[in-house]
């Protein structure tokens, strides 16, 4: 640990190494039902992250939501530039990584309860798929 940061090792990632804000989701996360295709906001009545962008930034969450078209909104969502940097999941499906990886889009899963805590407390980090890490900024 260097100076005022906190390391997560991930037990799987993929995608070039991102940096930057994050926003946190709990409850499941689907890019079909979730973000407006339109807008690019969060369209989840009464959530706390309801009408919020996620372009360009990291999205947290506890787990990956939705089937087949799960992986086509997410390269759809690149393709109007309201897509997260990447995508980091305490657990993640098959369909949600293969999505990522299609719109190539960096993604991680496979943490605790309390790292996934720590992530929800903290405002920028790195992600290093090579290494499987997640480095908090503090």
């Amino acid at each position: 640990m260097k100076g005022n940061e906190e390391t997560i090792v991930v037990e799987r990632a993929f995608g070039e190494e991102v940096s930057g804000e994050i926003v946190v989701m709990t409850g499941g996360f689907s890019p079909r039902y979730h973000l407006n295709r339109t807008t690019g906001e969060f369209s989840v009545e009464g959530h706390p992250v309801d009408g919020q962008r996620v372009s360009g930034k990291i999205l947290i969450c506890d787990y990956a939501r939705g089937g087949i078209a799960a992986g086509w909104a997410l390269n759809m969502l690149k393709d109007k530039n309201f897509a997260p940097r990447a995508l980091i999941f305490m657990k993640a499906n098959p369909v949600m990584v293969q999505g990522a990886i299609f719109a190539e889009i960096p993604i991680a899963e496979g943490f605790s309860e309390e790292e996934f805590e720590s992530l929800k407390n903290s405002s920028e980090i790195i992600l290093n798929a090579d290494e499987y890490k997640i480095t908090i900024k503090k």
